[in-house]
């Protein structure tokens, strides 16, 4: 298997959730800083235009999404598990609602406490993946924004006053997505005092943060370019034929997430699986590239 390359940014919260996975495992891998909004000229070519971050690179395939992202590393390097005592169904739930639900509640708190210093060209990338994100709009979700925080961290905090991580004695992914929310959030002095007053909670915090982040390598973007473009996609192996979506393999197809229908990614359909679906797309700057999806949050079709 060729290296883990991540490409992420410093302040990204869903890159810190991987990062804490890292830790987990105690991984060396490449790290490569991404742009925090578009153009992301080092990365556009292998995902067709996605835009998050987190995204890794293994050669030349290419994963998009962070809970495809943790499954893929957990494939790779299963010890220490973030699925502990074989519990997936409760790990992956927990961190779902966690990136979806308790993320996005936490946008207009973040977003309004640091209206002064967050840049402009970070406003416009978010508001052309959400066009309703304006400041006169988030700034009337903060009280219930703020109640749903309040409510997540008592209910955390009591969870936490039986067992040293949210599912029992050992780190799960849903520590991972749970801590990065609120890692998140802390930018927010009225948030990060909902976070910090609760004492299991903040000890919880404090373990967490104190884990670091694995062992990161710098590397350049035009370097994982040319890995991608001297690699080949790895075998995808067996696909299922009588897949519920009645999608054959080898077609043309787009995907899109749920929540961002308007960024549509093509390729020639590689693999479908219950948790992954893989596009093969090419480009002169990285060559053959397979990228992948996860099945959960994202839709396709034939096009």
């Amino acid at each position: 298997m060729s290296e883990l390359v991540f490409h992420q940014y410093a302040m990204s919260p869903f890159s810190e959730k991987i990062r804490k996975i890292f830790a987990l495992k105690n991984l060396t891998y490449r790290e490569v800083d991404q742009p925090a909004w578009m153009p992301k000229p080092h990365l556009t070519p292998m995902t067709g235009g996605y835009r998050r971050i987190p995204v890794l690179q293994i050669g030349a395939d290419v994963y998009c999404d962070s809970a495809l992202i943790a499954r893929t590393i957990e494939r790779h390097h299963p010890s220490p598990s973030i699925h502990p005592g074989g519990n997936i169904a409760a790990a992956e739930g927990l961190a779902m609602w966690a990136d979806k639900t308790l993320f996005f509640s936490t946008v207009a708190l973040v977003f309004t406490a640091m209206a002064d210093i967050i840049p402009s060209e970070l406003f416009d990338d978010r508001r052309k993946m959400f066009p309703q994100m304006n400041l006169e709009v988030l700034r009337a979700a903060v009280p219930g924004s703020r109640g749903a925080l309040a409510s997540a961290c008592t209910m955390l905090d009591d969870s936490l006053s039986r067992a040293a991580h949210v599912l029992g004695d050992a780190f799960s992914v849903a520590d991972a997505a749970l801590y990065h929310t609120l890692w998140f959030v802390r930018s927010d002095p009225a948030s990060a005092q909902l976070i910090f007053s609760k004492p299991n909670l903040a000890a919880w915090f404090s373990r967490i943060d104190a884990m670091g982040s694995g062992n990161p390598v710098a590397m350049s973007g035009e370097d994982a370019m040319a890995l991608a473009r001297s690699s080949e996609p790895a075998d995808v192996g067996d696909s299922a034929s009588d897949d519920p979506s009645g999608l054959r393999l080898g077609k043309r197809v787009g995907i899109c997430s749920d929540d961002l229908p308007t960024d549509v990614f093509v390729g020639r359909l590689l693999a479908l699986r219950p948790h992954e679906m893989v596009i093969e797309r090419e480009d002169p700057a990285v060559g053959r590239v397979a990228v992948h999806f996860p099945r959960a949050g994202y839709q396709v079709r034939e096009v």
